[in-house]
């Protein structure tokens, strides 16, 4: 994978343009923070080819073994209202399945509010983050952290039930460069959308929708049925007690 290789199949304005390639970073989220700071350009991606310090939701690690994977990150200059950035991740879910789709045969379902889907089983996690600024409550900046299996056949135990990569689902691993263009490409477009085309497609591919499921809410446990998804890419369950509206900032879901 190298910069050449990926820039020559962009059909983008902003959106990785302005590429940086790393052999091992400890997150390429953190990298990005870094050039933010230094006033790098909207779409300025950062991809790693290992992360020893990768990172999901919730402080949670996520694998990242060398040349099995595709790790990056997307700055995506501010000012961002705060509250759109679930549905960034919202946009970003969509981007990424249907790139995946482009050059596989895989079918793609999205497990609220940012894990990838194939055969009940994750393929990649998205993570929004952002610099607030408190005194406007905008977001200065976004960084999008996008983490994809692509040829892992062996993971640790503890994921071997639960996780999944495109060559152990669908026997095809694209070539990296082709599908980490593919997803910029698919960024691009996504973010141009309005937000109801891609919230409906969002609820279309959605592995909860209709389904029971287990809500960890800081050292709360409680299963409710995840009946909507509402503008903003909060998920609606329905309880014992009523209906509440969840926060991707606030709980985890486990199907």
């Amino acid at each position: 994978m190298t910069t050449d290789a990926i820039l020559s199949k962009l059909t983008t304005r902003a959106i990785g343009r302005r590429l940086h390639i790393f052999d091992t970073l400890p997150s390429t989220s953190d990298e990005i923070k870094t050039l933010a700071e230094q006033n790098a350009p909207h779409g300025t991606t950062v991809i790693a080819h290992h992360q020893s310090a990768g990172r999901g939701r919730r402080g949670r690690s996520f694998y990242s073994p060398e040349g099995d994977g595709i790790y990056m990150s997307i700055l995506l200059s501010g000012p961002i209202p705060a509250k759109d950035s679930g549905r960034i991740t919202c946009a970003a879910a969509v981007a990424v399945a249907r790139a995946i789709e482009a050059l596989t045969p895989a079918s793609v379902q999205i497990k609220w509010v940012n894990d990838l889907l194939i055969n009940g089983k994750k393929l990649s996690g998205i993570l929004t983050e952002g610099k607030l600024d408190p005194d406007s409550g905008m977001l200065d900046y976004a960084v999008l952290g996008i983490g994809i299996n692509l040829s892992t056949a062996d993971f640790p135990p503890e994921l071997q039930s639960i996780a999944t990569s495109l060559k152990m689902a669908t026997g095809v691993a694209p070539a990296p460069d082709a599908l980490v263009a593919e997803i910029l490409n698919q960024l691009e477009k996504t973010f141009h959308d309005t937000p109801a085309a891609f919230l409906e497609e969002y609820r279309r591919r959605s592995a909860v929708l209709g389904k029971t499921v287990t809500v960890i809410r800081g050292t709360e446990t409680f299963s409710a049925r995840a009946v909507a998804i509402d503008d903003t890419g909060a998920l609606l369950v329905e309880t014992e007690t009523g209906t509440c509206t969840l926060s991707s900032g606030e709980v985890s879901v486990r199907l």
